[in-house]
C-alpha cells in the first residue's frame, strides 16, 4: 500500500534502482537508448497517434451505427494496423547494456552480446533519409561480428532522431564509443 504508483508509461521513463550498487560492482542491466526519442520521431508519432484515434473512433461509431459490413471488418484492420505501427515506433532504436546490443526494427528485434562484437565503427556509407527507403550520404555506425556478419543500427546521421542535428549525433557517436571500448 506504501509503495509510490507508477505512472501510465512507466516503460518510457523509467526511474533507477535506488538501491542498485554504485561502486565497481554495478552491472546495467536495462538497456538504454544510444539516442534519445528526436524531434523528427516524436512529431510523427504524435501525428500518426492522433489520426489513429480519430480513424478508430470514426470506424467504431460507424460499425455500432450500422450492421456488420465489410468497410466495418477493413475499418478495425486498418485500425489494428496502425496501433500495432504506432507502439512499434516507439520503441525502434538500439539499445546497450552491460550484457549487449539491441536493435529494434519495425518488425524485428536483435540481440548481440559484446562477445559477438568485432568492432563497431562509424562509416561513410548510404543511408535511409528519416527512416525512408531513399538513401543519400551519411554517416552510420554498423556492427561488425566476429562471424563477418554487418548489422546497421539506427545511429545514422538521417535517422529521425537525428536528422539536422549534428551535435546530437556526434554525442551519439561518442556515447556509442564509450560503450563499445568499455567492454
Amino acid at each position: 500500500m506504501n509503495e509510490p504508483r507508477r505512472p501510465i508509461f512507466w516503460f518510457l521513463w523509467p526511474r533507477p534502482d535506488p538501491s542498485a550498487p554504485v561502486d565497481d560492482a554495478f552491472v546495467q542491466e536495462r538497456p538504454l537508448r544510444i539516442t534519445p526519442r528526436g524531434p523528427f520521431r516524436i512529431a510523427l508519432l504524435v501525428l500518426g497517434t492522433v489520426a489513429l484515434v480519430t480513424t478508430t473512433g470514426s470506424a467504431l461509431l460507424a460499425a455500432l451505427s450500422a450492421p456488420m459490413t465489410v468497410a466495418a471488418f477493413l475499418g478495425a484492420a486498418i485500425s489494428a494496423t496502425g496501433l500495432v505501427l504506432i507502439l512499434r515506433g516507439w520503441v525502434v532504436g538500439t539499445s546497450v547494456s552491460d550484457r549487449g546490443i539491441i536493435i529494434d526494427t519495425t518488425f524485428r528485434r536483435r540481440a548481440v552480446t559484446w562477445a559477438q562484437v568485432d568492432s563497431g565503427p562509424c562509416e561513410d556509407t548510404r543511408v535511409p533519409l528519416l527512416g525512408l527507403p531513399l538513401r543519400v550520404p551519411g554517416r552510420r555506425i554498423i556492427l561488425r561480428l566476429t562471424d563477418g556478419r554487418r548489422i546497421p543500427t539506427h545511429i545514422y546521421s538521417t535517422s529521425p532522431d537525428l536528422f539536422l542535428r549534428r551535435e546530437a549525433f556526434d554525442a551519439a557517436c561518442d556515447r556509442w564509443e564509450n560503450w563499445r571500448d568499455g567492454r
